[in-house]
């Protein structure tokens, strides 16, 4: 943190943030943006548990929509809504990660599902950990895919048609990422 100070006062002193230096003079992107990664990353450290969807929209917002954010300043935008594109597709993105790492991440102690729509559906921590693959289970992670569904096509809706071409990476990525969600949904999760 203390070095991304200093990226932005010009006066870096780590090699790799000489390098973001250079890219911050050259696109725009604000601090804040970086900063919210940090503590994105941050919660990674001392969080293994959401409460709600509210908590795990805070910890994907950092971790995924604000690298969003930070990447559409390189690609360029004309259009403020490449901003809501960029959040949208962030979540979206991070929503797929965690369903393609449910067990991987269980295993290590992390469940970054919301516990309490674990338990509106009928399922518990204890069979998230031991991968018991029920009938609540499979309601569970449908509505999980859903919300994902949701944001990518919020992020859709959201591209400004006039910055079609500056966001096509972002593009590639949301429909690698699509394709990968539709995988985990044929096969049961």
């Amino acid at each position: 943190r203390a070095e991304l100070r200093r990226v932005y006062l010009g006066r870096p002193t780590q090699p790799i943030a000489v390098r973001l230096a250079e890219v911050i003079r050259d696109f725009p992107i604000p601090r804040e943006h970086l900063e919210a990664i940090l503590d994105g990353v941050e919660m990674d450290i001392d969080k293994r548990r959401y409460g709600t969807f509210d908590e795990l929209f805070e910890y994907c917002y950092r971790v995924a929509a604000a690298v969003g954010l930070a990447c559409i300043e390189i690609f360029g935008y004309s259009d403020a809504r490449a901003r809501d594109y960029a959040v949208n597709l962030g979540i979206a993105l991070q929503l797929t990660n965690i369903l393609r790492d449910l067990r991987a991440d269980a295993e290590r102690g992390r469940i970054y599902l919301p516990l309490d729509e674990i338990r509106r559906f009928g399922y518990s921590e204890d069979e998230l950990i031991h991968g018991r693959h029920t009938p609540a289970f499979l309601a569970l992670m449908r509505f999980q895919a859903d919300r994902a569904h949701a944001y990518y096509r919020a992020a859709r809706a959201a591209r400004p048609p006039a910055d079609r071409r500056r966001l096509i990476a972002a593009d590639i990525m949301g429909g690698i990422y699509r394709a990968l969600l539709r995988e985990i949904e044929g096969r049961q999760f």
